[in-house]
């Protein structure tokens, strides 16, 4: 069902605020570090990966197309600006007419551009609603935000030394994904993609999947158990709903497809050796206990299509190449790291993405 137009009006009239509002909760949020060299490493792999996801993503959202612009901007605002006010923030490079400026808050321009960072905060079910919905409640959030910048820098805000530090980490943080866009983006191009494509799909033939169900049980003497119940005509799916120590055991033991390769190999070689419909003679026994195995379905599942497969190898791609990125800023800098007594740290955890990070051009 879809929402009444005022509905969304509200949504995005209280979406208004959220960012400000969200901002002042996670001001009061205890950070909690986590502990060990494995936090140091998980700390470092997430940040990676959000500089890879962060490279994937355009410089503004996409937003409702606005009415075509006329070439000026509107009189009464132009005629501000040409006024000469000393307030106007003069270092700002000149714009082209086709993004024109749609307010001024003492004396700091607003520009159409602008409007399209706004969108950011926005759920995307909303972003695709008109522009002249969007459009008053978006400027009123950016109207927002310089007022508040304005009245933060009236009151020496930014001379405060926590602010600084803050101030600081955002230019590093911009500085880190600029330097990762640079050097890593050039090295996911189209070719690369289509190259690690054929070296991993083309040409390779069908492989052969199995669907099968299992009952894991603790005791050989239960495995046999089973497997007589199961001669004597009882429902596999049943019995697994009953006894299996399985989580699976709550879908009646069914594991779904798999290819050989995904499952350990006294299992794939039991599972691949059965026709539909059969259970396995004898169970199988691993560290967890012993599997009685069922086969439900057997396919031959062709090789993705370069269409299917290709945002996924462009991240994989993206993710080499900023580990290559990383790797190869710290080679060129002296780096020392020490314990928290003082003492020098000369070994500890190293980040390691999909082997070695090898450069992903192709």
């Amino acid at each position: 069902m879809r929402p009444h137009p005022e509905q969304n009006i509200l949504e995005i009239e209280r979406l208004r605020f959220f960012p400000v509002i969200a901002r002042l909760k996670m001001m009061t949020v205890q950070e909690q570090p986590i502990g060990g060299r494995a936090g140091t490493a998980l700390f470092r792999l997430c940040g990676l990966l959000l500089c890879t996801a962060a490279l994937l993503i355009p410089g503004a959202a996409a937003v409702a197309q606005p009415p075509a612009a006329t070439g000026t901007p509107p009189a009464g605002l132009g005629t501000a600006l040409r006024g000469g006010d000393p307030k106007v923030d003069a270092g700002r490079p000149a714009k082209a007419p086709a993004d024109p400026l749609i307010a001024i808050v003492e004396g700091r321009p607003i520009y159409l551009s602008q409007l399209g960072r706004a969108t950011q905060a926005l759920p995307e079910n909303l972003r695709g609603l008109p522009f002249d919905t969007l459009y008053p409640v978006l400027l009123d959030r950016i109207v927002d935000h310089e007022a508040l910048v304005t009245m933060a820098r009236r009151g020496g805000l930014e001379n405060r030394a926590d602010v600084q530090q803050e101030i600081q980490a955002a230019t590093d943080r911009i500085l880190e994904g600029a330097y990762l866009s640079q050097e890593a983006n050039p090295k996911v191009t189209e070719a690369a993609i289509l190259a690690r494509y054929n070296r991993q799909f083309a040409n390779r033939p069908a492989a052969e999947e199995v669907r099968a169900s299992h009952i894991l049980v603790t005791s050989e003497g239960e495995a046999r158990k089973v497997l007589e119940d199961l001669r004597n005509g009882a429902d596999f799916a049943t019995v697994a709903r009953v006894i299996s120590k399985d989580p699976d055991g709550s879908k009646g033991g069914d594991l779904g497809f798999f290819r050989r390769e995904q499952v350990w190999p006294s299992f794939a070689d039991v599972a691949f050796s059965l026709q539909p419909g059969q259970v396995a003679p004898n169970a199988v026994k691993n560290e967890f206990g012993w599997h009685i195995i069922k086969v439900e379905e057997k396919r031959l599942v062709a090789p993705p299509s370069y269409a299917e497969v290709h945002d996924q190898l462009q991240q994989e791609l993206l993710a080499a190449a900023v580990v290559q990125s990383v790797e190869q800023a710290r080679s060129q800098l002296t780096i020392r790291r020490f314990n928290l007594d003082g003492s020098t740290l000369d070994t500890g955890p190293k980040l390691k993405i999909g082997g070695s990070g090898a450069a992903p051009a192709e």
